[in-house]
């Protein structure tokens, strides 16, 4: 007879649902052989070798049902934090506490799993744990941060809690690819893959393109089975158009995975990287097809020449995974979409060069503002920043790089000097060559703004403005800013135009679309003027309706 660790056992109501049968009677302790499906009995054959959501934890636990004590690995325990009052959790029942047990198992003696008393040691373990006492920060007794819960907020203590609520659902709609699929799930995050394989195939017959069934069928047989997760991963692309129920940036990132995952399997066989050409939805676009039909040496070229040399990531694979959102790709939002480097390569050729351009520019800006701040300095005397700073509000007790680098910009710009901005006055004094004429040229056409986000490419580093006062459009490059902007950001902005776009001074001010108005209101009377700057310095700094580049 099998030890009770050994026991793959399942719950009979699962066997019959998907059987439409019953357990002969004598079977009073089933286990997982007994279910239908390809890959059941290759999931339980490597289940030791599957990667774990949830660390191994053994207690002894006492099955309600029949009273019978035995070891359990329960997994690594879920609990919230904050909802313990350590002060008092010395005088409480710890086992009252909202304490979730991940692992699905059931009782080794009875084959119950509705319901167990815990040992003193597993009591003890959680309290030392919450209290931050145990022996090792590493002991998996401690609980995690966190909580699991069901599709419907149901919030399960055991695993076998929210089998018992989804086989419920799945009585009544028995042909719910959906529910299953949510079943599946429970049983992969509970380190029950051959209870998960059953349910994941059972979802995939119901609905062939069920894109997360799919999905997570080709994950969960990556270590089982080689050639059938490859062919799900496949299966995953093709069924991304007619799927619903995920947002189009998670459908992009299942994709790009997808592609990731079939190029490293790729690697151990002679199977094709992607799906034919002939296997792509009838409604599939020209870009998707085109590129299907390619041999399988240019597909992967293209993917070389667009991740250029950089070390792979999720990311790197958007391009390709893009081609395969189908309608979904209207959805993405244009600063998001990446797709153009696989399909305008002579453009993406072009803006790599200007991104290149850019960097080179934006080092030689630093190094010039330098110089003609110091040039101001020298000309006006060592109190130049801290009067400038006084105008602007400038909390100097603070000492931040951002506020000395808005001092140096509004200098550079705005103060007056013999009669003219300090900048001309530079200008007239001093001979620029190269890089530094360019960037001194572009700061004497420069122009200070209201800008609005409308667009751009955060793969390029592109961001499209429009002057909210003057409407002239505007393309910048700022490598930094474009991977937070948002479509309808507002910021206040000095630009710098060259021949093929555009770049700020190194300082500008982001605010959220929701304060537009006041901004307008509070700007507008000073447009074109150096109070313009010192306005939105104060709206940004001082009245606190700014954000900063990484947060809103």
């Amino acid at each position: 007879m099998k030890g009770y660790i050994d026991m793959l056992l399942i719950e009979p109501q699962l066997y019959n649902l998907l059987t439409g049968g019953s357990l002969p009677e004598e079977v009073d302790m089933p286990e997982s052989d007994r279910l239908p499906g390809t890959y059941v009995q290759q999931a339980a054959d490597h289940l030791h070798t599957m990667p774990r959501f949830f660390r191994r934890n053994r207690h002894t636990l006492t099955c309600r049902a029949c009273g019978h004590r035995a070891k359990y690995n329960i997994g690594q325990p879920l609990l919230v934090h904050a909802s313990v009052d350590t002060a008092t959790i010395i005088q409480q029942d710890i086992s009252k506490l909202d304490v979730q047990f991940p692992l699905y198992f059931r009782c080794g003696h009875c084959n119950a799993a509705e319901g167990w008393e815990w040992g003193e040691r597993l009591e003890r373990a959680l309290t030392e744990g919450l209290l931050g006492n145990t022996a090792s920060k590493n002991d998996p007794s401690m609980p995690v941060n966190g909580e699991s819960r069901l599709f419907d907020g149901y919030k399960p203590e055991w695993a076998a809690d929210g089998e018992k609520r989804l086989l419920a659902y799945i009585e009544e709609e028995p042909d719910s690819a959906f529910l299953w699929y949510k079943l599946a799930v429970l049983y992969y995050r509970g380190h029950r893959a051959d209870l998960a394989a059953a349910a994941l195939e059972q979802s995939v017959a119901l609905d062939p393109k069920h894109t997360e069934a799919l999905y997570t069928l080709a994950q969960l047989l990556d270590t089982v089975n080689a050639e059938a997760s490859h062919d799900f991963f496949q299966q995953t692309l093709l069924s991304i158009p007619h799927y619903n129920d995920l947002d189009v940036e998670t459908l992009r990132d299942v994709a790009a995975h997808s592609l990731w995952e079939l190029e490293t399997l790729q690697n151990d066989s002679s199977a094709a990287w992607l799906p034919s050409a002939e296997s792509a939805p009838k409604d599939a676009d020209a870009a998707l097809r085109d590129f299907l039909a390619l041999p399988e040496d240019q597909q992967k070229e293209q993917l070389r020449l667009v991740q250029g040399e950089e070390e792979k990531d999720l990311s790197s694979f958007y391009p390709v995974a893009e081609l395969f959102l189908g309608r979904h790709a209207d959805e993405l939002d244009e600063l998001e979409k990446t797709n153009h480097h696989l399909l305008q390569p002579e453009a993406v050729k072009q803006r790599r060069e200007q991104r290149e351009r850019y960097q080179e520019l934006r080092q030689t800006g630093v190094q010039l503002h330098g110089d003609m701040f110091s040039y101001l300095i020298e000309q006006r005397g060592p109190r130049t920043m801290r009067d400038i700073g006084d105008r602007l509000g400038v909390p100097f007790e603070d000492d931040a790089v951002f506020d000395k680098d808005a001092i140096a910009d509004t200098g550079i710009y705005d103060e007056v000097l013999g009669g003219r901005p300090l900048i001309r006055q530079y200008d007239a004094q001093h001979e620029e060559e190269g890089d530094r004429r360019a960037v001194l040229d572009a700061g004497l056409r420069s122009h200070a703004s209201l800008y609005e986000v409308t667009g751009g490419s955060r793969i390029d580093g592109l961001v499209r403005l429009r002057d909210v006062f003057g409407g002239g459009e505007w393309t910048i490059i700022d490598t930094n800013f474009s991977a937070s902007a948002v479509k309808g950001d507002i910021l206040f902005a000095r630009l710098l135009p060259f021949d093929d776009f555009s770049m700020t001074s190194g300082v500008f001010f982001l605010f959220p679309e929701a304060h537009r108005s006041v901004l307008e209101r509070r700007l507008a009377r000073h447009k074109g003027t150096a109070k313009a700057f010192q306005e939105a310095y104060r709206l940004y700094r001082s009245e606190g309706y700014g954000v900063n580049s990484n947060g809103r």
